[in-house]
């Protein structure tokens, strides 16, 4: 709970234009005998000069095999220079921590990737990749997740998003789900 405070707390500062929060829902489908689970996202975004920093919480519940029941949690951070890009794609770095199953033994995390977004149609197509580097954790956990989002209008300042997801290497995962976005 302290989490959600502290991102709405961030989020709902002075007004710039990218500004945002969103909440999400994913069904994830584990790959190669993965186990399958419900993914809740909390996300929130604010342009602060020409940075873009960005906050994403994600709790999942697994809904199959041995670990049926347990909860994975994860924090993670990003920030971006948007005067920093080539042909519309922006790099972001950052930073995650992983809170381990029923929060276990948990690991920090470096992250790195890149994003692009254009108007399509009445939305806003965002697509990108990004990939974990470097871990506290003894044996690093490998991911690399390329991730899309269709955000539709409802209202002048709510979207619908539609969520796509992959996620490689020790992490295998395809992810599909809705939400809601909030912008201000």
């Amino acid at each position: 709970m302290k989490k959600i405070f502290a991102i709405l707390a961030l989020a709902s500062g002075t007004a710039f234009a990218a500004d945002y929060i969103s909440v999400d829902v994913d069904n994830v489908i584990g790959a190669n005998g993965g186990a399958n689970s419900t993914a809740q996202y909390l996300r929130a975004g604010k342009d602060i000069g020409s940075y873009s920093i960005g906050l994403q919480s994600r709790t999942a519940r697994v809904n199959s095999g041995s670990d049926d029941g347990l909860i994975i949690n994860s924090f993670e951070t990003t920030v971006a220079n948007k005067n920093v890009g080539i042909a519309g794609i922006t790099p972001f770095v950052g930073v995650g921590r992983d809170n381990g199953y029923n929060g276990g033994a948990g690991y920090n995390y470096g992250l790195v990737g890149a994003t692009t977004g254009a108007k399509v149609g009445p939305g806003f197509a965002l697509v990108g990749v990004k990939a974990r580097v470097g871990s506290t954790e003894t044996n690093m956990t490998q991911q690399t997740v390329v991730f899309g989002t269709y955000s539709i209008p409802v209202a002048k300042k709510v979207s619908l998003n539609l969520n796509a997801s992959r996620s490689d290497r020790s992490i295998q995962e395809n992810a599909f789900g809705l939400g809601v976005g909030f912008s201000f």
